[in-house]
């Protein structure tokens, strides 16, 4: 199949924005083979991906999306008197003959997305022209977008389905989707994926409470055709696609959409954060994150700007992080040993055997853990990661009775709950 990527930024980023802050989206597009594809007076140039400034971003001398017409690519030109009156026609709209610059672009941006139809329009502009002008044999589109621009990347694939129908997939990792105020309730083509859309994957912040950050997550999107999955993954908005706290959100975050994105066809040429190199290593990123999940006061919204819109005082979990609705994502829900779904099925694949024996298991009662018991390779990865060991300890599924002997609990993590999508067997697990 011949891909192509698209690269959405978020509200408040742009590509160099994104690139001097290490930002996931800025990563891969930094690290993707080939040439930028780009639309300009009125022509494309072909490439290998394309790169969406994000509604509202920072500047460094990049124009605002909604300044520059999508079909062209040239700056917005004012409207005559007569059409500033009457309003532009179809053919004006086909044109992206909308009306000149926007006063107050970057505020318009942060506030409401202005910005984000362009990029949605401009996409699929390109995508076609690549595809019907330039001969490019485009047949699957692979999206990448963080907060708005994830949200772009379900308005994108939207609009290609209008255009393509099944014709060419789309792909989706989507890092926190948020639309913003009220528009991922109101506009239909940020909650539907549509047939397209072969493989979605979604981040989902577990500790951002800023009122006006609700996320697309299950209770508003529909994939009826769609692999599509969604991971709870802790920390506030931007954790997972910048080291912050914790930082092993961020690593597994990253590291994971290195592995899809190849899998999927996108040429990444390098690998973020090598050392979770196994099914193993990751086993023990999580391992971190469980016992950091006890509601640390380091994941608060503490920016004054982040009280404005929103914030709360005290560290709390989005509502499908709670008792009540987290069994929807995970496995034995908010109180089990699983972060997520892809949390279980490394686990599962590092550890097959121990896994079957504490979580699967219908039986009941201790097995003794030592480096002469039938499980003497997990005894041994389990005596040398402290964070494997005390975060097993901590949900009561190992006991240490000495340095030289543990105990395990015979089907003590056996979660009776059915998840609403499990980890795909056909997805990768890490980089």
């Amino acid at each position: 199949m011949s891909t192509f990527t698209v690269y959405c930024h978020g509200t408040g980023f742009n590509r160099i924005k994104g690139s001097s802050s290490d930002e996931l989206v800025a990563w891969f597009h930094n690290h993707n083979d080939g040439v930028e594809a780009q639309l300009a007076g009125g022509a494309v140039t072909r490439g290998d991906y394309m790169i969406n400034e994000g509604p509202g971003h920072s500047g460094n001398g990049v124009v605002q999306p909604q300044q520059v017409n999508p079909m062209t690519g040239s700056a917005k030109q004012n409207l005559s008197l007569k059409k500033w009156v009457s309003g532009p026609s179809f053919a004006d709209h086909a044109r992206g003959n909308t009306g000149g610059p926007q006063k107050a672009a970057k505020l318009r941006g942060v506030i409401s997305g202005q910005g984000w139809d362009e990029n949605t329009q401009r996409t699929v502009n390109l995508i076609q022209d690549l595809k019907f002008d330039k001969g490019m044999p485009i047949d699957r589109v692979n999206l990448v977008g963080w907060s708005r621009g994830a949200v772009t990347c379900m308005r994108i694939a939207n609009l290609m389905y209008e255009v393509f129908k099944d014709e060419v997939s789309c792909n989706i990792f989507a890092v926190d989707p948020v639309a913003g105020a009220d528009a991922g309730e109101e506009m239909l083509d940020t909650q539907v994926l549509q047939s397209n859309v072969e493989r979605y994957v979604g981040i989902l912040a577990m500790h951002e409470m800023r009122s006006t950050f609700k996320p697309q997550d299950w209770s508003r999107v529909r994939a009826p055709a769609t692999t599509a999955i969604f991971l709870p993954m802790p920390g506030v908005h931007n954790a997972q696609v910048m080291v912050k706290t914790p930082a092993d959100a961020a690593y597994i975050t990253r590291n994971l959409a290195c592995g899809l994105l190849r899998d999927w066809g996108t040429p990444i040429n390098a690998v973020p954060y090598g050392h979770l190199s196994t099914t193993q290593d990751m086993c023990i990123a999580y391992a971190r994150l469980v016992l950091t999940l006890s509601e640390h006061k380091s994941y608060e919204t503490k920016g004054l700007m982040g009280r404005v819109m929103g914030g709360t005082t005290s560290l709390r979990r989005r509502d499908f992080a709670k008792h009540s609705r987290m069994d929807t994502y995970t496995r034995g829900g908010k109180e089990s040993y699983w972060v997520n779904e892809h949390h279980r099925a490394c686990f599962a694949a590092a550890f097959p055997d121990v896994y079957e024996c504490i979580f699967e298991s219908m039986g009941s009662g201790e097995m003794a853990l030592t480096a002469q018991s039938r499980f003497s390779t997990f005894f041994g990865v389990v005596s040398a990661s402290a964070p494997l060991r005390h975060s097993l300890a901590l949900k009561g599924l190992l006991m240490e009775e000495s340095p030289t002997q543990f105990m395990i609990g015979v089907g003590a993590g056996r979660y009776s709950n059915q998840v609403r999508r499990l980890w795909p067997d056909q997805f990768p697990l890490h980089a």
